[in-house]
C-alpha cells in the first residue's frame, strides 16, 4: 500500500492519491514495492486470471506468447527434459537462461543448464492469481540472471480457493484432471490441489519437412505423464503477523531424444518438489518486514543407451539438485515523500551430476545478496526510483547492478518514464564447470569429450536505457516502450580440441587457457577424442534496440481487446559465427479479443504473428508464421456452485510451421473440451 504523502495525478491538473489507485493497476514486482503501474521503474505486462482463461493456453509457457517481445517455442530441446523455451528479446538457446522466473518469490531458474523447466513446475494454471512480466533488465531487484526480464507468478491466497473445484480436459493427444479442495476458518485457511496430465506432444512425423532426410522427417519423442500435488496454508497469527506455508511436487515419465541421435530414444523419470515458509509482519504507515525460506529439489533418473556401433554401452545421465534460499526484506517510509525497501539473501545450490561434471561428489555453489530500492516523490507529479543489488557468488565474485528511473505524470492519466539500468548474468553450472565425456572401450579405449569448460568466465553484462509512456484514454489503456540495450561479455560455446597432445590448446580469438587447465584429459592407456568439443567463452557482444507497445481496449462492458507489438533489431559482429543478429524476430504481434455474449455464453479469439528467427543453437533459420486459437464457453449453475464447459481449438487453420529450428514442429489443429466445476 502507498503510505501517506504518496500522491498521483488527479483531475483538473491537480494531483490526488485516489485517481491512479482507482484507475491504474498496481504492480508488486518491479521494485519490490506496491506501486501503480505508471510509477514503476520499468515496463510491465500484467496477465490476470481472465486473460489466462481466455487465451486457451494448455500449459504455462504458452501464456507468454501474449507478452510483447517474448519468443516462445514449443518443445525446443531434446536434452535433459523436453521443454518449451520462453525468452525475452531472443539471444537464447533452448534453455533461455537470460531471464529470471519466480513463483511466489521462489526462483525456479534451474541451476544446471539455466532457464526454466516449464512442464516440471509444481503449479496448476487454475491456482494462479496473476503474472507480472517485467520487460527489461531487473538485476537491481532480483540479482544476476534477471538479465533481460523477470516473470513473477503469484498464486491465489488459500482464503480465495475455499470449497471444491474440479477441472477435466480431454482432446486430441491431451487429457488432464485437476481437483482442488480448500478449507479452514477466518484465521487459518488451506488448500490442496492434485493433478494428472497426459500429453502426447508433437506429432510423430513432421508435415512437409524442409529436407528429405531422416533427421528432418521425424519429430522428437516428447510424450509426458505429469503428476502434481501442491499444498498452501495461510495463518493470521494476530493482527500484524501472518504465516504462509507451501509444498509442491511434480513428477512422472518424460520421453526424450531423436531417433537419429547417438543414443536411443527413451523414457525417464523426473521428480521435483519444494517447501516454502514465509513470515510477514505488517508495520505502521504501510511498512512490512518479512522472512522467507525455501528448499527446491530437482531430480532426473535417466540412462543413455548407445546406438550402433556401440550397442551395449550405457551412461548414467541422472541429476539431483538442491537449492536452499533464505531472504529477509524490510519496507518502511523514511519520510512522507519516500519509501524504502531493503534486504538480503543467501543461497546454496548443491548439484550431483556425474555425467556432465565428471565427478562422483556434489558441487556446491554459494550466493549472497544485498538489495535496496528508494521511491522518492520529488514533486506530486514526479516520482524517482533508485535501486541497486550487490551480489557475490562463487563463479564471478562481486558485482553491483544499479537502476535509476524517473516517472513524470505530465497530464492526468498520462505518464512518461525514463530509466537506465545495469544487469549481469552469472554463468550456468554447465558453462562454468562442464566436463561432459563418454568412456568408450571399443575398439580401443578412449574418452569422447563433448564439452569441457575452461573456467574463468566473467558475467555477461548489459546497459539498458528506455523511454516509456503509460496512458489512459477513456476505455483504452496504452503502454509504449522505446529501448536501447548494450550487451557485452556474452557467453557462447565454441569448438576447440582439448586433447591436443602438444600441450598448446588453440582457443578462439587468441584466448589463453589458465595454467591450471590440464592437457591431455586422459587416463593412462586411454586415448582422448575431442575434435568437436565445446567450451564457453566471453567473446560475444550485441546491441538490441527497438520499441514495444501493448494496448487494452474495452469498447463495452462485455468486450476486451488486447494487442501487443514488438519491433527489435539486433546488431552484432557475430563473433565466432554466433548468429546474434538473427536470434530475435524483428516483428511480432499478438491479439486477443474476448467477448461475453450473455450471462452464459462467452468466446475469445487469439492470434499470433512471429517473424523469422534463427535461435542460438538452431541449425537453420525458421520462417515467420501466424497462428489463431479460439475458445467458446458456456457457464451454468451446478447445485450451489458454478460450472463451465469450454471448447478450445488451437491452430484453427491447421498452419504447419516450425519454432526454434526446423525439427520443432508444433501439432496441427488441436482441440479439447474442458469442464470446470467450482462448488
Amino acid at each position: 500500500m502507498l503510505s501517506a504523502g504518496m500522491a498521483s495525478a488527479g483531475e483538473n491538473g491537480t494531483f490526488s492519491e485516489s485517481v491512479y489507485l482507482d484507475e491504474m493497476p498496481v504492480v508488486l514486482s518491479v521494485s519490490r514495492l506496491s506501486q501503480p503501474v505508471d510509477e514503476a521503474p520499468a515496463a510491465v505486462t500484467i496477465i490476470d486470471r481472465k486473460m489466462i482463461r481466455d487465451s486457451g493456453a494448455w500449459d504455462l509457457a504458452e501464456i507468454f506468447r501474449l507478452v510483447p517481445g517474448m519468443y516462445v517455442a514449443y518443445h525446443a530441446s531434446n536434452v535433459y527434459t523436453t521443454n518449451s523455451t520462453v525468452s525475452y528479446h531472443g539471444l537464447s538457446d533452448a534453455y533461455a537462461h537470460r531471464m529470471q522466473v519466480l513463483v511466489d518469490g521462489r526462483s525456479v531458474y534451474s541451476p544446471l543448464f539455466g532457464g526454466v523447466l516449464w512442464d516440471d513446475i509444481p503449479l496448476a494454471l487454475d491456482d494462479i492469481e496473476r503474472i507480472e512480466v517485467i520487460r527489461g533488465p531487473n538485476s537491481a531487484s532480483y540479482g544476476a540472471n534477471s538479465f533481460l526480464g523477470v516473470i513473477n507468478i503469484t498464486t491465489r491466497h488459500s482464503a480465495e480457493t475455499q470449497g471444491k473445484f474440479l477441472s477435466l480436459s480431454t482432446g486430441r493427444g491431451r487429457g488432464e484432471a485437476v481437483a482442488r479442495y480448500g478449507g479452514g476458518d477466518g484465521d487459518f485457511t488451506w488448500r490442496m490441489t492434485a493433478g494428472l496430465r497426459n500429453d502426447a506432444g508433437e506429432e510423430a512425423r513432421i508435415f512437409d519437412p524442409i529436407k528429405n532426410d531422416t533427421k528432418h522427417e521425424a519429430n522428437k519423442q516428447d510424450d509426458k505423464r505429469i503428476r502434481q500435488l501442491t499444498l498452501r496454508a495461510d495463518y493470521h497469527l494476530d493482527v500484524r503477523d501472518e504465516l504462509e506455508l507451501q509444498f509442491g511436487y511434480n513428477g512422472g515419465m518424460r520421453e526424450e531424444g531423436f531417433g537419429t541421435d547417438s543414443f536411443y530414444t527413451r523414457q525417464k523419470q523426473v521428480a521435483n518438489n519444494f517447501q516454502l515458509v514465509h513470515w510477514r509482519r505488517h508495520l505502521d504507515a504501510g511498512g512490512e518486514v518479512g522472512v522467507q525460506f525455501y528448499h527446491g529439489y530437482e531430480e532426473s533418473r535417466d540412462t543413455l543407451y548407445a546406438m550402433p556401433p556401440y550397442t551395449g554401452l550405457s551412461f548414467n545421465a541422472g541429476v539431483e539438485a538442491h537449492r536452499y534460499d533464505l531472504e529477509v526484506q524490510h519496507i518502511f517510509s523514511p519520510s512522507e515523500a519516500t519509501r524504502l525497501v531493503w534486504g538480503g539473501s543467501v543461497r546454496l545450490d548443491r548439484t550431483y551430476w556425474p555425467l556432465y561434471l565428471n565427478r562422483q561428489n556434489s558441487f556446491d555453489f554459494h550466493l549472497a545478496r544485498l538489495f535496496g530500492n528508494l521511491e522518492w516523490r520529488v514533486k506530486p507529479e514526479v516520482v524517482v526510483n533508485m535501486g541497486a543489488m550487490a551480489e557475490n557468488n562463487d563463479f564471478t565474485g562481486t558485482d553491483v547492478t544499479p537502476r535509476v528511473a524517473v516517472n513524470w505524470h505530465f497530464s492526468p492519466g498520462h505518464t512518461l518514464r525514463a530509466s537506465h539500468s545495469r544487469a549481469t548474468r552469472t554463468p550456468t553450472l554447465y558453462e562454468q564447470e562442464a566436463d561432459n565425456r563418454y568412456r568408450v572401450p571399443l575398439p580401443a579405449p578412449y574418452d569422447w569429450i563433448v564439452r569441457y569448460a575452461v573456467g574463468g568466465l566473467k558475467p555477461e553484462r548489459i546497459k539498458s536505457t528506455e523511454i516509456g509512456y503509460v496512458g489512459k484514454f477513456s476505455r483504452l489503456d496504452a503502454d509504449f516502450r522505446l529501448f536501447h540495450d548494450e550487451l557485452s561479455d556474452l557467453i557462447s560455446p565454441h569448438n576447440y580440441n582439448p586433447c591436443n597432445p602438444t600441450g598448446t590448446l588453440p582457443m578462439p580469438g587468441g584466448f589463453v587457457l589458465p595454467p591450471n587447465v590440464p592437457v591431455g584429459l586422459t587416463a593412462p592407456g586411454v586415448a582422448c577424442y575431442g575434435v568437436d568439443s565445446l567450451g564457453s567463452f566471453n567473446n560475444g557482444s550485441a546491441v538490441i534496440k527497438g520499441f514495444e507497445m501493448q494496448l487494452q481496449w474495452r469498447p463495452g462492458e462485455r468486450t476486451r481487446l488486447i494487442y501487443g507489438l514488438s519491433h527489435a533489431i539486433v546488431s552484432s559482429p557475430n563473433e565466432n559465427e554466433q548468429p546474434y543478429t538473427n536470434s530475435v524476430p524483428t516483428n511480432s504481434h499478438s491479439l486477443m479479443l474476448a467477448h461475453s455474449f450473455d450471462a452464459h455464453w462467452s468466446g475469445s479469439l487469439t492470434g499470433y504473428h512471429v517473424g523469422e528467427v534463427r535461435a542460438l543453437g538452431g541449425v537453420q533459420k525458421v520462417d515467420a508464421y501466424e497462428r489463431w486459437d479460439g475458445r467458446l464457453a458456456y457457464r451454468f449453475r451446478s447445485g450451489n456452485g458454478n460450472g463451465e464447459l469450454a471448447l478450445v481449438v488451437q491452430n484453427l487453420f491447421d498452419a504447419r510451421y516450425f519454432e526454434y529450428e526446423a525439427v520443432n514442429q508444433p501439432p496441427g489443429r488441436t482441440a479439447w473440451l474442458n469442464l470446470k466445476l467450482d462448488i
